[in-house]
């Protein structure tokens, strides 16, 4: 009878290349009963945009499928249904646009559906426009705003209580009628396994746990160097993302590295920045924080913190005859940095913390910038895809905020 959409999106105009990174999709009866629902996130193959406010990362996304993909089992979903949304006229062109690009024409638009906020004018004269509030005025609980799934939900049941008041036949009875005729495009409907994502609460397991526990152990494997030089890479900024995560376990694989010998790996680094922290004969709290930040990235506790600070250590994983590389990497006054994404702070005020540090702000990525500084460090972004393909390291604005801190420090 009724389909209930909701749909993320990466921003706000289809004109401008905004594109749909989470759908949902809830099915109603004729008596305003929720009979079925679907969701998945969808990689939109570009940056997510206001991430502050949809919350979905471009790791979640990165894995989810792209649209092409979900088009024939969406169609199957909406078909000789209603469609019905808050504010349909957005959702509806975001759905168009997503089938326009695959070069199909879809049936949805105000004029064959319902919009659950301009009912609400008639139906919910004290509410106001938003879905929040058009909730609270119906008496309708709503779960995690900006969650396709959950919005859908919470329009679904606007949607009841609507039936209700209007009763049996409802005025829009012709487009229910109608719906049944409109010619959807001729796609397989196969089901694609949908992506959800995380709850607000739920961690990612740690890249090492990935890693097989036994595999043939090479003593002292000469492959360390290349492991230990995407390490470098990752530790940039004091965060691992998943990106950076899946190349080291990747590189784990192809270097025939086992679990222990990665973590032994890991110990060996963090005794070289402990070694280089002791270097003025003292440890500050600010270098013994920094340690047990790069400790919890690497899948170590305090106990390695304090082995590592320990040159009595009598520590079996304690080395010192392979030197590591220790990272060393500075901002110059005069290096070029990009921005890419969309953060709660806005863009020119980041550039012009740049520009006040002397760096300079570039609009594009190029062989000769220094720095790629985005919202999300997993961005899909065209600037990230260039910064990759040049190992232009990738931060994300925390990090960057001390680097400007250790670049005014420098002068």
């Amino acid at each position: 009878m009724y389909a209930v959409i909701d749909v993320e999106t990466t921003g706000l105009r289809t004109t401008w290349h905004d594109r749909i990174c989470e759908i949902a999709i809830v099915h109603v009866d004729a008596s305003g009963r929720i009979t079925g629902d679907w969701s998945s996130l969808v990689n939109p193959e570009r940056d997510l945009g206001p991430q502050h406010v949809h919350g979905i990362t471009a790791a979640e996304a990165r894995r989810a499928p792209v649209f092409a993909d979900l088009a024939g089992q969406v169609g199957a979903m909406l078909r000789e249904r209603v469609i019905v949304a808050h504010n349909l006229a957005f959702d509806a062109a975001f759905l168009v646009a997503e089938y326009s690009r695959l070069g199909l024409q879809a049936p949805v638009g105000r004029e064959y559906g319902l919009c659950t906020m301009n009912l609400a004018a008639q139906l919910l004269p004290s509410a106001g426009r938003s879905l929040r509030d058009c909730c609270l005025a119906a008496g309708i609980p709503q779960q995690r705003a900006h969650s396709a799934l959950d919005d859908a939900r919470a329009a679904a049941g606007l949607l009841a209580r609507y039936l209700h008041r209007v009763g049996s036949p409802p005025p829009w009875q012709q487009l229910v009628l109608d719906a049944a005729t409109l010619t959807w495009p001729p796609l397989p409907s196969e089901e694609v396994l949908p992506v959800v994502r995380r709850h607000p609460h739920e961690v990612e397991e740690h890249f090492l746990t990935r890693l097989v526990d036994r595999l043939p152990r090479v003593p002292a494997p000469p492959q360390a160097d290349s492991y230990l030089s995407l390490l470098d890479h990752a530790l940039l900024d004091r965060h691992v993302s998943t990106m950076e995560a899946d190349a080291l376990v990747e590189a784990a694989y192809a270097l025939g590295l086992s679990r222990d010998e990665v973590l032994d790996l890991h110990r060996l680094y963090l005794q070289a920045l402990a070694v280089e922290a002791a270097d003025d004969g003292r440890v500050t709290e600010t270098e013994r924080a920094d340690l047990h930040t790069v400790a919890a990235l690497l899948g170590l506790g305090h106990a390695d913190v304090d082995r590592a600070l320990d040159p009595d250590s009598d520590d079996p994983h304690r080395r010192t005859t392979r030197p590591l590389p220790a990272p060393a990497f500075r901002l110059l006054p005069g290096d070029t940095v990009v921005f890419t994404g969309q953060t709660a702070e806005p863009r020119e005020l980041w550039e012009e913390r740049a520009r006040m540090a002397g760096l300079t702000v570039g609009r594009a990525v190029t062989r000769t910038t220094r720095l790629l500084v985005a919202a999300d460090p997993d961005t899909m972004s065209g600037k990230a895809r260039q910064a990759r393909r040049h190992r232009i390291p990738i931060v994300h604005p925390g990090a960057f905020l001390s680097m400007l801190v250790a670049l005014r420090v420098a002068e």
